[in-house]
């Protein structure tokens, strides 16, 4: 095993073609990756976070020496939040730039049409979407870096009726296709339990009011809340919502909810954050008595703050997180492919077993193209308290009780 300097720990066999290719001759005209996400629209708050984990992933490919001896050119695209316009982003990008591979969109209304294009057009594709839709038959050339809904949300079941004892527990989610999804196969899973929610709710992108969904699921009973949604803004209202009507239920949010959770705290109070709970990607988390600032990912978080100071006005490192590993895992499947075919790189990615990244271990699947599965999920607790070094206390501890 070869670790690359990246935060991507490397197969041997792509350690072996790493070093091949730095021997050869080289092109020496720049790889243009295509940076596509919702810079403005009801998304605005995803692209923020989008674009900034992209173009610190591409400096650093950069600084060390690009990918196959090529320097990479991120050439940033704006979706508008409209799936329509995103399509012909895409043909721009392709046809006026030249782009070689594609990062983004990052929701899933947007990420499923461009994946049709994208397989036409031989183009790589990595996004955050989570769609069930995104299936290997739909999009071959498509890898998600999120979790699916019900895998970020199965913990969260299963914290609630083991540990916080409670079965009378009701789901409210934004209308995304992710969280449409998720709420559907988190059904069936809750189905499976023998539990049925007492309340399911819905609310568009940045709904200014959740109060009245608030009420609907305490009237139900509710005692405790399972959130499915992609926005900053969502999470902040539902949480200042809650505490506005004085409702102390619980919360168990997916990676939005707790990946914005100090960025929360600090604008709307930390007492908006009592009795939050939710999933996140292992490698983020710690247990009490790990050293701090010891692991990869926390080493990505001083990076990250140090070449970005105002990181946390977009949500901070780990809301970044996710975005900046698609460039670095595109440049390692260029590497290991060899060149940047969309289907060769591909089915690099597909045939990596593990793939060890800072958010934890992520693996290629025929059947699957979401590299994150359940066992790279873990539950967290007070996920506002966040260490100085970015990481998170996870809820399964020993010592956290």
């Amino acid at each position: 095993m070869a670790k690359s300097p990246l935060g991507l720990i490397l197969t041997a066999a792509t350690a072996l073609a790493l070093s091949a290719t730095t021997g050869l001759a080289q092109d020496h005209t720049p790889i243009r990756f295509g940076g596509m996400s919702s810079v403005s629209g009801g998304g605005a708050g995803i692209g923020a976070m989008a674009m900034v984990g992209y173009r610190l992933a591409v400096d650093e490919l950069n600084q060390k020496g690009g990918v196959l001896g090529r320097r990479v050119e991120l050439i940033e695209a704006d979706t508008q939040t409209n799936p329509t316009h995103a399509v012909s982003e895409l043909r721009r990008l392709v046809d006026s730039q030249g782009i070689e591979a594609l990062m983004g969109p990052a929701t899933s209304q947007e990420a499923i049409p461009v994946s049709d294009l994208a397989k036409d057009m031989n183009i790589l594709q990595i996004t955050t979407a989570a769609s069930t839709d995104l299936t290997p038959d739909r999009g071959p050339l498509h890898f998600s870096l999120s979790p699916l809904g019900v895998d970020q949300m199965i913990p969260n079941v299963d914290y609630a009726l083991n540990v916080l004892g409670v079965t009378k527990l009701a789901i409210i989610s934004d209308n995304g296709g992710m969280s449409k999804s998720g709420v559907a196969d988190l059904l069936a899973y809750l189905d499976q339990k023998g539990v049925q929610p007492v309340a399911v709710q819905e609310f568009a992108f940045k709904t200014e009011d959740l109060t009245p969904q608030l009420f609907s699921m305490r009237r139900a009973g509710a005692e405790a809340v399972l959130l499915i949604n992609s926005l900053y803004d969502d999470s902040a209202r539902l949480l200042q919502n809650r505490e506005e009507i004085g409702w102390e239920v619980p919360v168990l949010g997916n990676l939005t909810t707790v990946s914005n959770a100090r960025t929360i705290a600090a604008n709307i109070g930390a007492d908006a954050m009592q009795g939050v709970y939710g999933t996140m990607f292992v490698g983020t988390t710690y247990c009490p008595g790990d050293a701090e600032g010891s692991s990869a990912y926390a080493q990505y978080v001083a990076h990250a703050r140090a070449a970005y100071p105002d990181i946390d006005r977009v949500g901070g490192p780990a809301s970044v997180a996710q975005f900046y590993l698609a460039p670095i895992i595109a440049a390692a499947a260029a590497e290991g492919a060899g060149s940047t075919d969309g289907q060769a790189m591909a089915d690099w990615i597909t045939a990596q077993d593990k793939i060890v990244t800072i958010l934890g271990p992520l693996g290629g699947d025929p059947d699957s193209h979401f590299l994150p599965g359940l066992p790279a999920m873990a539950m967290v607790k007070e996920p506002h308290l966040v260490r100085e070094d970015g990481t998170y206390l996870r809820a399964d501890c020993p010592e956290a009780g």
